[in-house]
């Protein structure tokens, strides 16, 4: 029987299939409070489904007039300690629902939200035929075989012992191949990049050149149009003609002001940058 607490189980499996795989976005190998919140801000700017953003909204008590990024970036980290210690592996469960489903979004658990789980869907396609259930509190794993008919059940109950084994053994290797296949053809596809003084470069996955949390998924967008610019002066283009902004800002580790062509987060401290104002320029950069 599928309940929260076989959910809460096979999101835990997901995320330490993943970690050991090497599969887990990069800011979560190295697991704090405060890359937890910089993962959530990451997936505000990805694609996030209806379901997600209800979870978003849900967990960071996001009101009907409130701004879902900003109401991330003012939450206090501490908020993050259950799902911390929850994957650290210091507590066996989650009192809290809304951060068992938000772990769920963080670590792209398929079978999200809950009710798409009990129901044994992903994307509005039914499971079929084969059902694979881990139980990791008792060590064991179990696979059902679901019939699409009747003719199928009749056919497998009148299968001799032997062939019941031969069958259970081919659907064991079955799921086995298709994991290490999926596994294989996700890393080789996906693509990473790091910033390299002012700006994103692709490459490898590779964590002997890179430390894990310089590397991010490959953007296009961020390789061809975020830059950093230096030196800023009275001849530098802030605005556009139409008057939207061109230059956004946001301060570095040293808290020093730092310039950029493009929306989104500061490479080094993960914080969302802000568009400048002619108030900044007169007082920071203009004499």
């Amino acid at each position: 029987m599928k309940t929260t607490k076989t959910y809460e189980s096979a999101i835990r499996e997901k995320y330490l299939s993943d970690k050991n795989s090497g599969e887990l976005r990069p800011n979560l190998f190295n697991l704090t409070r405060g890359n937890l919140r910089t993962v959530c801000l990451n997936l505000i700017d990805e694609t996030l489904s209806d379901d997600d953003q209800l979870v978003f909204k849900n967990y960071f008590k996001v009101g009907k007039n409130k701004d879902l990024r900003r109401q991330v970036e003012n939450y206090d980290i501490e908020g993050f300690r259950p799902i911390y210690n929850f994957l650290k592996g210091d507590t066996e469960s989650i009192q809290s629902f809304d951060a068992l489903e938000l772990i769920a979004v963080i670590i792209n658990f398929r079978l999200r939200p809950y009710k798409k789980y009990r129901n044994g869907k992903i994307e509005n396609e039914e499971i079929e035929s084969v059902e694979y259930i881990s139980d990791l509190e008792n060590g064991k794993s179990t696979i059902v075989v679901k019939p699409k008919n009747k003719k199928f059940f009749l056919w497998y109950r009148t299968m001799s012992a032997t062939n019941k084994i031969l069958l259970y053994i081919g659907v064991v290797m079955l799921i086995a191949f298709g994991s290490i296949s999926t596994k294989h053809i996700l890393k080789n596809e996906t693509r990473w990049m790091v910033w390299q003084e002012d700006h994103y470069v692709e490459v490898e996955f590779d964590t002997e050149k890179h430390k894990v949390n310089q590397l991010k998924l490959y953007k296009e967008d961020r390789i061809n149009l975020f830059k950093k610019i230096t030196p800023v002066c009275d001849s530098t283009k802030f605005f556009n003609e139409d008057g939207s902004v061109n230059i956004w800002y946001g301060k570095n580790r040293n808290k020093e002001l730092e310039y950029f062509t493009a929306l989104g987060l500061h490479p080094e401290t993960g914080k969302t940058l802000k568009p400048i104002t002619q108030y900044m320029i007169d007082k920071y950069i203009c004499d």
